[in-house]
């Protein structure tokens, strides 16, 4: 009796066409492995191998497109914590250089002038409080020289408080961003205190507790260097580092949206899922 030929394996090709042929155009098992010429218990068994691959590929795939968008998400929710950070004027980005997702977005987007412009903001806030304590500071000197009272040891003793360097400061600041001063003469109060003394408020700010006679001349020169500390030099410098810092501003939250909203991050991190 003649040996019976032994067919060849089954590769993933044919077995792929008969799940197809199978699912798809109705072909039962017994005919093809009759048009293919195959046992018919191969052709069961090779399809269910094939179906088995295809439910793992499939699970593979959800996985891993889950883990994808997961991992965008991620990206953009950190861009979004930038964002909210340079919204705030806070130096908190120093702080967002230790988390991973630094790192995973800078891997993504390399040449994104995100980075340099991170940069110079946080360069930008050193120099803006490096101006701002040499504006107090001229602002102490000037106080000083102009009055014969002298800065109070304590909020109870006569003489000028500290709130007052930072009441003609801030109004410099506000001036420098393109606001509305908000301490004018007018937002000046008197409330006396004792015999012979009066408080001084200038809208939030406690200037300090003067002799009666005095108060004219208190209000005159906080009103004075109000007006004058504009066209100091240190102002001036620190108008010029407001000006870029708010365009270096823009610029951020311009990049940062476009990340958020294109919610899809080009390139590739180590923190990828494949």
């Amino acid at each position: 009796m003649a040996r019976r030929a032994k067919k060849s394996a089954v590769k993933p090709e044919m077995r792929r066409q008969w799940l197809h042929r199978h699912e798809e155009e109705g072909e039962s098992t017994p005919q093809i492995a009759k048009a293919d010429g195959y046992d018919v218990r191969t052709v069961r068994k090779q399809i269910e191998i094939e179906r088995q691959e295809r439910e793992r590929r499939e699970a593979r795939s959800i996985v891993l497109r889950n883990a994808l968008q997961q991992h965008y998400a991620d990206l953009c929710a950190f861009a979004q914590k930038l964002d909210s950070c340079v919204a705030s004027e806070s130096s908190h980005t120093v702080l967002l250089r230790e988390d991973r997702m630094w790192a995973a977005l800078r891997e993504h987007l390399p040449r994104s002038v995100l980075w340099k412009n991170l940069d110079k903001r946080e360069h930008l806030q050193n120099e803006i409080t490096r101006v701002e304590h040499e504006l107090k500071n001229s602002i102490d000197t000037q106080t000083k020289t102009r009055s014969t009272q002298q800065f109070a040891a304590s909020h109870n003793d006569v003489g000028f408080s500290k709130r007052t360097i930072d009441a003609i400061s801030t109004n410099a600041y506000l001036v420098a961003h393109g606001k509305q001063a908000l301490l004018e003469s007018s937002d000046f109060e008197f409330k006396p205190y004792g015999e012979d003394l009066t408080d001084v408020q200038l809208g939030p700010f406690y200037i300090g507790r003067f002799p009666d006679k005095q108060t004219p001349e208190i209000k005159k020169l906080v009103t004075d260097l109000l007006n004058e500390v504009t066209t100091w030099e240190e102002y001036d410098a620190l108008r010029r580092l407001v000006v870029e810092f708010e365009r270096v501003e823009r610029v951020l939250h311009d990049e940062l949206a476009i990340i958020t909203l294109r919610r899809v991050v080009p390139g590739r991190c180590r923190y990828c899922p494949i």
